[in-house]
């Protein structure tokens, strides 16, 4: 039972990577772009990233090739980020939307509109509204729709490098190109290649490579694509008499690791600046670093970090007894996760992004050493 418990418990380390690869916790990456090409390669960065204004309607197919292990009860995600999943989605403005994922499983529709979000089991034949906003939650077919996951990866600022690509023809339109290569040698991610309609500047194609990697690990593109709003009709939940409804908390990783929260994070870890202190709204959650090189580092209850540690060894993670406590790293390209133990404060971390497992074993190894606090 314990072994079953401590499997678990290590799936869910490894959602919290996926978590950080897809919804970016958040995600900013840097950006400036080589002498050549610079104004097309620029002007596209630009029309991508402000291209949340412009309405459209399509399908499209997500790839994900991450090994990640079994998730049961977590099957959604793992369908999600290892096999193929076909979305229509229908947009309108950031608070006006709707995605659909059909699979052997049934079909799960989820809209955002003015009164807040909803689900519709067509299976259960049940409407659920979702209450408030998780701070880290899981990750969903929604987030890996191209424009949502382009504009997180092409967020503006300075620093990684941008270059034009080839046009290239995507669900029937011309799409321009652009490549961004992290500057970060410690990163995992080899490049990311975004491919928007010439028209409406909204994202049709992305694929995001790992770092010596000859094919890329998630792709994600239209099928069919056509600008402009969709139908009102479209947008709201076409809910019968007889269905269900139910309105629940929305659901986080936080929550499902018990994260107890903990002491302000470092102001810097592995000589990564600390970026945002309570991360993504969870007490204790340091983000640090800059880009795709970013990680995230947070205090984990004792009973979790013990046996998360535990099934990461049995699990092939590097596994090894420094002077100040445990340090349990496994690598599931392009994710890392480090568990680590401070025999000095009797505490448990939990380190995870997409960076080389080296730099979150020198941020681990930086954590354990630091002194108990006092209550």
């Amino acid at each position: 039972m314990a072994g079953v418990r401590s499997r678990g418990l290590w799936r869910w380390a490894v959602v919290v990577s996926a978590a950080v690869l897809v919804l970016g916790v958040p995600v900013v990456v840097t950006a400036v772009t080589e002498p050549t090409g610079t104004v097309e390669a620029t002007g596209l960065r630009e029309r991508v990233v402000r291209s949340a204004d412009v309405p459209y309607q399509g399908v499209s197919v997500v790839q994900g090739a991450l090994p990640l292990p079994e998730l049961p009860k977590l099957e959604d995600v793992s369908r999600l980020l290892t096999g193929v999943t076909t979305v229509r989605s229908w947009y309108r403005s950031p608070d006006r939307w709707r995605f659909d994922v059909v699979s052997t499983a049934g079909e799960r529709d989820t809209y955002r509109t003015p009164d807040g979000e909803f689900v519709w089991d067509y299976g259960a034949d049940q409407v659920t509204r979702l209450v408030g906003t998780a701070p880290v939650r899981l990750p969903r077919a929604g987030d890996l729709l191209p424009p949502d996951l382009a504009r997180r990866l092409l967020a503006t600022a300075s620093g990684d490098v941008v270059t034009a690509l080839d046009a290239r023809s995507v669900a029937g339109r011309r799409a321009d190109g652009l490549r961004l290569v992290p500057a970060d040698p410690a990163t995992t991610i080899g490049q990311v290649d975004v491919w928007a309609d010439s028209g409406t500047g909204v994202p049709l194609r992305v694929e995001v490579t790992p770092r010596g990697a000859a094919r890329p690990i998630l792709v994600t593109a239209f099928d069919r694509f056509t600008p402009g709003p969709p139908d009102d009709g479209v947008l709201v939940p076409d809910v019968g008499r007889s269905s269900g409804y139910a309105v629940v908390e929305a659901p986080d990783i936080a929550g499902a690791l018990g994260f107890l929260g903990g002491d302000p994070p470092q102001t810097s870890l592995a000589g990564r600046p600390l970026r945002e202190a309570d991360g993504a709204g969870v007490r204790g959650v340091g983000v640090y670093g800059t880009g795709l090189s970013s990680f995230v580092a947070l205090p984990v209850p004792r009973d979790v970090g013990a046996q998360a540690a535990d099934a990461g060894a049995k699990a092939g993670g590097g596994d090894v007894t420094v002077p100040n406590g445990r340090i349990v790293s496994l690598s599931v390209s392009p994710l890392s996760v480090v568990i680590a133990r401070s025999a000095v404060a009797r505490r448990w971390y939990l380190l995870v992004g997409m960076v080389d497992t080296s730099v979150l074993r020198t941020a681990a190894t930086e954590l354990i050493a630091l002194p108990r606090r006092g209550r």
